[in-house]
């Protein structure tokens, strides 16, 4: 099976040439805006106030905005230490101000870009900065009621596999390595008509939207969609996990969960059934497998997505 490209870090870092100041501040006049900063992790922060030094706090980096208040950008842990340990000294700050969202989500994926910053926070962060895959995904995902943030078995509506939907928006080394918002499309819009309220994190996991996304880009048009809701329907997403990682194990597919995925759901697809899909290996070369067919009822255009209420027209036609 072709090999995966997966998209570890797209955002481009744009030169801040903004002005700014050097100032001590007090631990309670900062703030905390998610859309520009990681999530806080509290043991983290309580681990560091545990063993509060306030010489190691070095320079925070924060955005006064027009409105009068100020948001950190690089060292929220820092600061939350503070305040659990009660710090009333001052803090040294290094000062912007009325800069925009996007220069602020820029100014801390610049700050951040050798750290590690957890994929799901620098994927909120993108979109704030209005980079084009993150935008594209964040678009797809919204047209099905999802989002992007860290989940529990509990939780309905997100998705954490951030690398498993760059790979898929990236043509999963299938397509030719470009931007294909209309396969991540195609992935969701299954996931979403075999499951919808049922769907849980497993649903939504990397098992699935690889496997999917593999599975969908190899075949194409060739796929009866109504058939492959029905087969996934009668089939837990845990199942299908149980099954790829079993292959997986005995490196049936190269031991990759993907293709290990792709290829249980190709064995559920053809069982019983016919017209039976080919081998993976009979459609290649890969890239002339997946020519987007206008009738198909899931073609998506691509460039709709530049069009800010084109998801929703493609969704009323669908459901029309």
């Amino acid at each position: 099976m072709a090999k995966k490209t997966i998209i570890v870090n797209t955002a481009k870092i744009v030169p801040l040439d903004k002005p700014s100041k050097l100032v001590e501040l007090n631990a309670k006049e900062f703030s905390l805006d998610l859309k520009v900063q990681r999530s806080l992790n509290e043991a983290r922060a309580d681990a560091m106030a545990d063993n509060f030094q306030p010489h190691a706090l070095g320079i925070i980096t924060a955005s006064k905005r027009t409105d009068g208040h100020i948001y950190c950008l690089d060292g929220g842990h820092r600061i939350s230490a503070a305040r659990k340990a009660d710090y009333q000294g001052l803090i040294a700050t290094r000062l912007f101000e009325n800069l925009t969202l996007q220069e602020e989500a820029a100014l801390f994926l610049s700050l951040n870009s050798s750290r590690a910053v957890q994929a799901i926070d620098r994927f909120k962060v993108r979109i704030t900065q209005g980079e084009p895959v993150a935008v594209g995904i964040n678009k797809v995902l919204k047209t099905y009621g999802l989002h992007v943030d860290w989940a529990n078995n509990q939780t309905l509506g997100v998705i954490s596999a951030i690398g498993a939907l760059e790979s898929v928006y990236a043509g999963l080394g299938i397509r030719e390595k470009g931007e294909y918002p209309d396969l991540v499309d195609k992935v969701i819009r299954t996931l979403h008509r075999a499951y919808g309220e049922k769907a849980d994190r497993a649903t939504y996991s990397r098992i699935m939207i690889e496997g999917l996304g593999i599975f969908i880009a190899t075949f194409g048009s060739r796929i009866d969609y109504d058939r492959l809701v029905y087969i996934l329907q009668g089939t837990v997403p845990r199942q299908i996990m149980v099954q790829t990682r079993q292959m997986r194990d005995a490196r049936i597919k190269g031991g990759q969960l993907g293709n290990n995925a792709a290829a249980v759901l190709h064995r559920l697809y053809n069982a019983r059934h016919r017209p039976k899909l080919p081998d993976f290996a009979a459609v290649e070369p890969r890239n002339d497998s997946y020519h987007l067919d206008k009738q198909d009822p899931l073609y998506v255009d691509p460039n709709q997505y530049v069009i800010e209420d084109a998801l929703e027209e493609a969704q009323e036609k669908v459901d029309a």
